[in-house]
């Protein structure tokens, strides 16, 4: 039996809020310094990512854990299967039209589960010193900081876990998405940015456009994994990466031509247990 423990974690996302948060609280800014912060890694963020959570990792005076599932997740579409290895069924949400060209939809969302909730989760039992498994001492509780702002805090959530306490500190603190990019730009002249899988469907139109833009080799690759979905996946109705629901590359085309690389609304709302796009 291990002794009981606290530990207080950050779930970093490596964006926007959960880089401010982990920074802000590196200084102090709320009422403890956390013990960790760890970063579930789907092995399908763009090159941007990673190299700013080598930055963020050198810059903070707690440490910073990279773990995953032991698979990658852009693998694992690329294959057409998920982390049960079940093919015909991926576990991201992708976009589906029926037949007859009318009726919507959006596949069943398992990636944040799989990929991102869990390892973390096992980090943490590692962290607590608990063997696979072992059941959780009566009395170990976890702070679990979560980086959703004001704007987003209709995806705050309960854990599941009874000995794990969600925590937001940035809706504590009233701040905005907006007032996390100010705080960022007042410290640091480098460029930060939403985190999110290279073929996200959540993601805003204008992100798929600086993809193609930035990042053309994997643009070419989430391309290639829109097309391999149609008729290979256990659908009823035809999936798609991007909510048009048209072939991506003709999809991204057309935003390009009409509405411009920014301000188009992304998915994340949908994706509430606040460990993306954050």
């Amino acid at each position: 039996m291990i002794a009981t423990r606290s530990l207080t974690v950050i779930s970093l996302g490596g964006g926007v809020q959960s880089s401010v948060m982990a920074l802000m609280a590196d200084e102090g800014a709320f009422d403890r310094v956390p013990d960790c912060a760890i970063f579930a890694d789907t092995k399908w963020e763009p090159p941007s990512i990673y190299a700013h959570l080598e930055w963020l990792a050198s810059e903070l005076r707690f440490p910073l854990h990279v773990v995953d599932n032991g698979r990658s997740l852009r693998e694992d579409t690329r294959a057409l299967t998920n982390h049960s290895d079940s093919s015909g069924y991926v576990d991201i949400p992708v976009y589906l039209k029926g037949r007859d060209g009318q009726t919507d939809g959006i596949g069943r969302r398992q990636c944040t589960q799989n990929y991102k909730i869990r390892p973390v989760r096992s980090k943490i039992r590692e962290l607590l010193g608990l063997r696979k498994r072992q059941r959780v001492p009566t009395g170990t509780t976890v702070e679990l900081w979560l980086g959703i702002s004001t704007d987003e805090a209709i995806r705050t959530r309960t854990s599941r876990d009874w000995w794990i306490s969600n925590r937001y500190p940035l809706i504590e603190a009233g701040m905005s998405r907006r007032d996390c990019l100010d705080w960022w730009s007042a410290r640091y002249d480098r460029p930060l940015e939403r985190s999110a899988c290279v073929a996200c469907p959540y993601q805003s139109r204008g992100r798929w456009i600086e993809t193609m833009r930035r990042w053309p080799e994997l643009f070419t690759e989430a391309v290639e994994i829109d097309t391999s979905l149609r008729g290979r996946l256990a659908f009823a109705k035809e999936p798609y990466l991007h909510p048009l629901r048209i072939p991506l590359d003709e999809a991204v085309r057309l935003d390009e031509a009409d509405l411009g690389a920014g301000g188009q609304a992304d998915g994340f709302g949908n994706e509430c247990e606040g460990h993306c796009g954050v």
